[in-house]
C-alpha cells in the first residue's frame, strides 16, 4: 500500500471537517439563540413561562443532537458548543448537562489514526514510545484527544491532535471572516480585526510545541500561587501534534460542584479567580479558555490548571490603563472613568454613546468587587449580563471592541459562569484590589 492509500481516511475525515462547518453552525445557532432568548423573556409572552416537561424534552433531544453533530465536527464551531454547555440560561438546564460532555468528550478517532500521528510527528509507534498506551480516549475536545500512558514508570496524559483539523479550522475561519465583516456593517465595530484576532488565537491551538511552552511558563508561574499547579511537560514524548504531561488524578468540574463540600468548592473559586487576575494584572498574560473541562480538583478545593494552547499576551500600558478604569470604578468618578473607557478603544465616534448605560453596566461588572462583604456568584448574576451587554445595550452599533478584548470578553463570561456553577463566595474586592494597585510587568513568555 503507497503512503497516498495510506492517508485517504485522513483526507477523508479533513473533508468530512469542512463539508459540515456550515451546517452545523446554522444548528448551534438557531438553538442557542432560541434557548437563550426564551431564557432572557424574549419573543412570545409564553417565553416568559416556566418551560414544559415537553419543551424540556425537546430541548434535551436538541442538545443530544448537537452533541452528536459537534462532537464529530470538532474545530471551531464545536468551541461554540462548548461555550453554550456552560453559559447560564442558553439551555434548560437538563438539556445543558447533556451538552457539556462537548468539554471533555466527543467522537473518537479510530485507534490506526491515533497511531499514525503519533508516528509522523513522533518517529516511532506508541508501543516503542511508552510502556503502556490505552487505545481508547478518556477525554476528548475541539483539537484533539486524550490518552492514559505509562512513561518510566509514571501515569502520563498523552493528547493527540486529530489529523486535517488545523485545515477544518482554517476553512471555518474563512466563513467566519465573511460573517464577521458582513455582520458588523453599520456598527464601529472593526469586523476584520476581530477576525484576525480570532484567527491568531485559534491557528496557535494547533502547534502543540507553543503549548507545551506556554505550560511549562505557567507550571513555573503558578508556583508562587497557593493552591494552583499545572502538570509538567514530558519533552521527550511531545512534539507539533503529540503533548504529552504527568497525568493528574483531580476529580473533574460538574462532579466537584455536585459532590465538594461549599468551603472546598469556595477554595476552589477563589484561587481560580485570584490566578486570573494576578496573571492579568501583574504578568500581563492569562490563559484566554476558562471552561470547566481545564479544571482538576483536589478535595481540599486546589486546582489544577490544563490546556494552555490559547493564551494571550497583553503591553503592561493596556493593562495600565484598564486598572485606570477599575480605580475610577472604585473611586465612583465618571469622568475618571470617560477617559479611560476611551483610551481603551471603546468608544466610536458617533455621539449617540449611552454613558449612562455604559456606566451601569461597569456597576454590574465590578458589583462582587465592590460588595463591602463576601460576594456569591449564581448563574442569576450572569444571566443578568445578557440583557445588560447585548439585547438592551444602547451602545451595540456605536460601542467599538478592540480586538485584544475579544477573547476578554470570553474571559469575563467563562470566569463568571464557572464561579456561578462553583457557587463560590469570598471578599473578592480584597484579592481584585490587590491585583489592581500591583505593578504591571512585560510577559515572562
Amino acid at each position: 500500500m503507497s503512503r497516498d492509500d495510506e492517508d485517504v481516511p485522513l483526507r477523508e475525515l479533513a473533508r468530512g471537517f469542512r463539508k459540515r462547518t456550515l451546517v452545523t453552525a446554522k444548528l448551534a445557532s438557531r438553538v442557542g439563540v432560541k434557548f437563550l432568548r426564551r431564557s432572557l423573556g424574549r419573543g412570545s409572552d409564553e417565553a416568559t413561562e416556566e418551560p414544559t416537561p415537553i419543551e424540556d424534552s425537546a430541548a434535551v433531544e436538541a442538545a443530544t443532537r448537537m452533541v452528536k453533530e459537534l462532537g464529530a465536527l470538532k474545530g471551531l464551531v464545536m468551541k461554540l458548543g462548548q461555550i453554550a454547555s456552560y453559559m447560564p440560561g442558553a439551555m434548560p438546564p437538563q438539556a445543558q448537562r447533556v451538552l457539556t460532555k462537548l468539554q471533555a468528550n466527543s467522537t473518537a478517532m479510530e485507534p490506526e489514526q491515533v497511531r499514525q500521528v503519533v508516528v509522523d510527528d513522533l518517529g516511532e509507534s506508541v508501543d516503542t514510545l511508552f510502556e503502556t498506551f490505552e487505545p481508547e480516549p478518556f477525554a476528548a475536545a475541539s483539537i484533539g484527544q486524550v490518552h492514559r500512558a505509562r512513561f518510566e514508570g509514571q501515569d502520563v496524559a498523552v493528547k493527540i491532535q486529530y489529523p486535517g483539523i488545523e485545515d477544518a479550522l482554517r476553512s471555518d475561519l474563512k466563513t467566519a471572516s465573511v460573517l464577521g465583516r458582513m455582520g458588523t456593517i453599520g456598527t464601529a465595530l472593526d469586523g476584520a480585526g476581530l477576525v484576525d484576532e480570532l484567527r491568531e488565537r485559534v491557528l496557535e491551538e494547533c502547534d502543540y510545541r507553543l503549548e507545551a511552552r506556554s505550560q511549562r511558563s505557567f507550571r513555573a508561574l503558578f508556583e508562587s500561587m497557593p493552591g494552583a499547579s499545572v502538570p509538567a511537560v514530558v519533552d521527550d514524548r511531545s512534539g507539533l501534534r503529540v503533548l504529552t504531561s504527568q497525568l493528574d488524578p483531580g476529580q473533574s468540574f460538574y462532579p466537584f460542584c455536585d459532590t465538594a463540600p461549599q468551603p472546598a468548592r469556595d477554595r476552589a473559586g477563589e484561587i481560580i479567580f485570584r490566578t486570573c487576575f494576578d496573571c492579568l494584572f501583574r504578568h500581563s498574560v492569562y490563559n484566554a479558555d476558562p471552561h470547566p473541562g481545564n479544571y482538576l480538583f483536589a478535595p481540599s478545593g486546589d486546582v489544577t490548571f490544563l490546556d494552555f494552547g490559547c493564551v494571550r499576551r497583553f503591553t503592561p500600558t493596556m493593562i495600565e490603563t484598564w486598572k485606570e478604569l477599575a480605580r475610577s470604578v472604585i473611586q465612583d468618578d465618571r469622568a475618571k472613568f470617560n477617559r479611560a473607557f476611551t483610551d481603551l478603544g471603546f468608544v466610536g465616534k458617533s455621539k449617540k454613546f449611552s454613558w449612562d448605560h455604559q456606566w451601569a453596566m461597569i456597576q454590574y461588572l465590578y458589583r462582587p468587587f465592590l460588595s463591602p462583604t463576601p460576594f456569591t456568584y449564581t448563574h442569576e448574576y450572569v444571566k443578568e449580563s445578557y440583557s445588560l451587554l447585548i439585547f438592551d445595550n444602547p451602545n451595540r452599533f456605536t460601542g467599538k471592541m478592540p480586538p485584544e478584548w475579544l477573547f476578554l470578553n470570553r474571559l469575563q463570561w467563562g470566569l463568571n459562569s464557572v464561579l456561578a456553577h462553583l457557587g463560590a463566595t469570598a471578599p473578592w474586592g480584597e484579592i481584585w484590589r490587590a491585583a489592581v494597585e500591583s505593578p504591571s510587568v512585560e510577559p515572562a513568555f
